[in-house]
């Protein structure tokens, strides 16, 4: 009950602020986004105890001075806690420093809810959120559990149909608080999450410099039913043995928890090269290497997978893990830079060409864009 009342207040004491400004009912409420970011980058870790700081910031794409504001952040009270004794709320000098009021209510466990306004005392101004990203709020709390807990504004914005929502920004239609009028509560605001990661943060495969240069491609669209986290393809091959050679991996790919070795890596088609159906490791993730041509998974391509290609059109032999080896040996580009989502004569055709270097020879950047472009292709 106590808690209530104290929400009740903060919600009074800001709407008798809200009175002070003039409203102009005619005025068109610009539209804003309100962000919240941790202090720590995507993919770095909290310990147990570490302190998280979330900062609240607001942006927009038009004129939008602030008015009063009022912010409900919520948390997941079973991996981050909000202790009154150790954490903090700080709310910035929005409108200048001695003339920015705020209120703060802590109360509710899973929410801290954040109210500033201009005061009617001094000069206050107006910040422009137009090209700006304004910090309204910084808040702290506790890393208490591991795993990925995320932190929301709560879906209750200030609207005419709900007009005691927590969630809201006005807007005065110039920079002096005390001059300006203020739009109407309850236009379009934008809320953007933050997740962290406590504890052991799950490592991810990414490109090197060299991948990125190379338009190595990692398409986690591409799963083959599940069967993976996605598909690499896309390498470029300096000579007939590259893909033979983990050097290939390890020059264009790593992880964020360090480079890739020979025990992240597992042959399952083909046993004498690196080639197609090579998996890579990386924690609880397998991926899986496609090497257009490299139909057998030896990491050659030669006349073996030209006469896969056409033994597995011609229904002679099947292809031992046919998703993969289908996607490598799909490689032949028609018309306009489309290809067919099947086997036939064209791709024996295409490969026999690559084997002997003539004009037919397929492109591995152009069928590694195409791929990347459909993502509805081996799924």
């Amino acid at each position: 009950m106590a808690s209530s009342k104290k929400i009740i207040s903060l919600i009074l004491a800001v709407a008798m602020v809200i009175g002070v400004f003039a409203i102009s009912a005619f005025a068109v409420a610009p539209a804003a986004t309100i962000t919240l970011s941790a202090d720590k980058p995507e993919g770095e870790s909290y310990a147990i105890g570490d302190t998280i700081t979330i900062t609240v910031t607001a942006s927009a794409t038009e004129d939008f001075y602030v008015g009063p504001f009022g912010i409900p952040v919520e948390y997941d009270k079973d991996l981050v806690e909000f202790d009154s004794a150790t954490c903090t709320v700080t709310v910035a000098n929005v409108f200048g420093a001695g003339t920015t009021d705020y209120a703060v209510n802590t109360a509710t466990t899973g929410k801290v809810a954040i109210a500033g306004w201009p005061t009617n005392k001094g000069t206050p101004v107006a910040p422009n959120l137009n090209g700006n990203n304004v910090v309204l709020a910084t808040i702290t709390f506790k890393a208490k559990a591991d795993g990925k807990p995320v932190f929301t504004i709560a879906n209750d914005q200030k609207t005419t149909a709900n007009p005691t929502g927590l969630f809201y920004m006005g807007s005065f239609d110039g920079s002096n608080p005390k001059t300006a009028a203020l739009t109407e509560m309850g236009q379009t605001l934008t809320a953007v999450s933050t997740t962290v990661t406590i504890g052991s943060a799950e490592p991810e495969l990414i490109l090197t410099a060299t991948g990125e240069a190379n338009g190595v491609i990692i398409d986690t669209h591409k799963t083959f039913g599940g069967a993976y986290a996605g598909v690499v393809y896309g390498f470029p091959q300096a000579g007939t043995t590259t893909f033979r050679q983990i050097a290939y991996i390890t020059t264009n790919l790593t992880t964020t928890a360090g480079a890739i070795t020979a025990a992240d890596l597992a042959r399952t088609i083909g046993t004498a090269g690196y080639g197609t159906g090579t998996t890579i490791t990386v924690g609880s993730k397998v991926y899986v290497i496609v090497i257009f041509g490299d139909v057998n998974g030896d990491g050659l391509i030669n006349a073996n997978d030209t006469t896969a290609t056409k033994r597995a059109v011609q229904n002679l032999a099947p292809l031992a893990n046919n998703s993969v080896q289908r996607m490598a040996a799909n490689c032949q580009m028609i018309n306009n830079g489309t290809m067919l989502h099947t086997l036939n004569a064209n791709d024996t055709s295409a490969l026999k060409g690559y084997v002997s270097n003539t004009a037919a020879k397929f492109n591995i950047a152009t069928l590694a864009s195409y791929q990347n472009s459909k993502n509805n292709f081996y799924q």
